[in-house]
């Protein structure tokens, strides 16, 4: 299962992302939807499966508000989740 998303968490700068990589939230959803056949290139996906995602994300977020980032002190690893992924 591609995580890819999971290795941005943390970053500072945002000039360290890869060239091209997409970071738009829907963007990245809809990416997946593709890759998985649930939609085909170029469609959109509609407001549910947006809805869906989003849940999803905040479902992950909060297993990762358990977890501190260490340079971060009042920052969790689901406010992170969050930031990429909700926003």
């Amino acid at each position: 299962m591609g995580m890819g998303f999971l290795s941005t968490i943390g970053r500072e700068n945002e000039d360290e992302d890869p060239v091209g990589e997409v970071t738009d939230p829907v963007a990245r959803f809809t990416e997946v939807a593709v890759a998985v056949g649930l939609i085909r290139p170029g469609d959109r996906l509609d407001g549910n499966m947006v809805e869906l995602c989003l849940r999803v994300v905040e479902l992950a977020a909060r297993v990762g508000d358990r977890y501190r980032l260490p340079d971060f002190p009042g920052d969790t690893v689901g406010s992170q989740i969050r930031a990429e992924l909700s926003e």
